[in-house]
């Protein structure tokens, strides 16, 4: 798993520190989106401006994207491997469980793109699903 992620990290053009490599982890333990304070809680050991700026250099090289919440607290989650920082578009909607508040992408769903008007200029997308996970759906939270 080391060497995993050591490669991933260095395969998008960035230093394989030890916190970063702790960071990647956390993304690769679950498929939720995380915010800097999870973060924090799960790398107990790490100052939070370090885990922030690892963020911020996982965004700017296509490892993690942003995710606006409308909620306090942007959360991040894995880019595709196929994202790179000059494309990092994603056109997938996130779902957000308004009874945890867990976070994930939905992948395999894609926004259309394609009737947008052409005299306007978009910067970014974003699309969030609100409703129940499996698990509080089913009373298990």
């Amino acid at each position: 798993m080391l060497n995993t992620l050591i490669s991933f990290i260095e395969d998008k053009g960035v230093r394989a520190t030890p916190v970063r490599i702790l960071t990647l982890e956390q993304f690769y333990k679950d498929a939720n989106a995380k915010s800097l304070v999870e973060l924090q809680i799960l790398l107990d050991t790490v100052d939070k401006a370090t885990i922030y700026r690892t963020l911020k250099t996982f965004e700017k090289h296509g490892i993690l994207h942003a995710i606006d919440t409308d909620g306090d607290a942007v959360k991040y989650a894995l880019c595709s491997p196929l994202c790179r920082a000059e494309e990092h578009r994603h056109t997938h909607p996130h779902f957000v469980c308004e009874k945890c508040g867990i976070t994930h992408c939905l992948d395999k769903t894609r926004v259309s793109l394609d009737n947008l008007p052409s005299d306007h200029s978009i910067d970014n997308i974003a699309v969030i699903v609100k409703g129940l996970c499996p698990s509080c759906k089913t009373g298990g939270r």
